[in-house]
């Protein structure tokens, strides 16, 4: 017995089905066709489900403008990861950013979105955010009551986990994300913080797919939200090493939109330098360079040339007193580098008083450009000889 003998309408149905299928087939194999022209109905089956857009509708509407947290740096509706090594400041300088965010006021000299923020922090105590933000407002000349819609979940020592894989090993939000997003539907936030990823994310860091669902997790917050999300982490070794900030799978790097990176600087212990690694919406290579200046960072302006003045001085006038003392023992002195170059063994000399190497170095040169010192070539031309001199007055 035939379908058309045991349901007609069904098979009326399935009749109809082929039909479409045909028709859209010989569409789409019609090399002849310049564009593609698709039926009404076929149009209508494409879209169902899917937010297809024709760009051709977008034609005489206005360009929607970009919009950003910190303009170049954090954009909005969309996830930024910061990275730097554990201690060198990026809780800091992100609770700098909600401050500046609540009081109206600039961040590291850049204009900062203002509304409210939400701070979801698993490493640090609500004392510690306490005495932070203390000092972050006191430092800015306001109060902590003057902190309008700021926010702050301190998670320290607390299952602060916002995602882990089911037995299948899918990455799935656990009960803390859906108490994360209410939090987030009852601020309506301009930027969530989420400090750092080793805490929240349960999953398996070189998991590629694991990470990339996570972060679109994330990005689905900024979207739902309107707002910037920004994800803090701890780089690898060997991102520490490269300078990259990098760490796990290379999906953290791709899946974000921007990434900033917090380098300390081995040599002086309170100098940072926060740059733009990764900006698919701005400038990659955008630097600030920054300062720890009694309890919070501020921008490093440079030396300060009255001081550098004075060191250069005192320093000009060392280099001058060691020339004159090895030129009495007999020993000459030169400006190529060797054995007898003459910042290398000043820098050595007792009567050195601490200076380096390039700071002698730059003295010589000061003293050269002026004309103070010169340096005399002596000997036949086989065998001819430079030394360093003081030039008399």
């Amino acid at each position: 017995m035939s379908l058309a003998e045991i349901h007609p309408r069904l098979s009326a149905e399935v009749e109809v089905a082929k039909a479409k299928i045909d028709s859209y087939a010989k569409v789409a194999n019609d090399n002849r066709q310049k564009t593609l022209q698709l039926p009404d109905a076929a149009k209508a089956d494409l879209k169902e489900g899917l937010p297809v857009i024709d760009p051709r509708d977008w034609q005489g509407k206005p360009v929607p403008e970009r919009h950003w947290f910190v303009e170049g740096w954090i954009p909005h509706r969309t996830v930024t990861n910061l990275s730097g090594a554990g201690g060198s400041g990026k809780t800091e300088i992100i609770l700098q950013l909600i401050a500046a965010s609540s009081l109206g006021m600039q961040w590291f000299g850049y204009d900062v979105a203002e509304g409210p923020c939400l701070y979801f922090g698993a490493e640090d105590e609500a004392d510690e955010l306490h005495r932070r933000l203390g000092t972050i407002v006191d430092r800015a000349g306001c109060k902590l009551s003057d902190l309008e819609g700021v926010r702050l979940i301190p998670l320290a020592g607390a299952d602060a986990v916002l995602a882990e894989p089911d037995r299948r090993g899918t990455l799935t939000a656990t009960a803390i994300f859906g108490k994360l997003e209410a939090q987030a539907r009852a601020l309506r936030p301009k930027l969530i913080v989420i400090d750092p990823s080793a805490d929240v994310f349960g999953g398996d860091e070189i998991n590629r797919a694991q990470v990339r669902k996570f972060v679109s997790m994330l990005r689905g917050l900024a979207i739902d939200f309107d707002c910037a999300v920004l994800l803090l982490s701890h780089p690898s070794v060997a991102g520490l090493t490269s300078g990259s900030g990098t760490s796990g799978s290379t999906a953290w790097n791709n899946s974000v939109r921007s990434r900033l990176y917090l380098e300390a600087d081995s040599k002086d212990p309170d100098a940072r330098v926060l740059k733009i690694v990764k900006a698919n919406y701005g400038r990659v290579g955008e630097s600030i360079a920054m300062r720890w200046d009694d309890g919070v960072y501020a921008l490093d302006s440079g030396p300060d040339p009255v001081i550098e003045k004075v060191i250069g001085s005192k320093a000009d006038a060392l280099f001058l007193e060691l020339l004159e003392l090895f030129a009495e023992q007999g020993q000459n002195l030169g400006v190529q580098a060797g054995t007898s170059y003459a910042p290398v063994k000043m820098a050595k000399h007792s009567k050195g008083k601490g200076y380096s190497k390039d700071q002698f170095a730059k003295a010589m040169q000061r003293l050269l450009d002026a004309k103070r010192v010169a340096v005399v070539t002596e000997g036949p031309p086989s065998r001819q000889r430079s030394r360093l001199v003081a030039v008399q007055a």
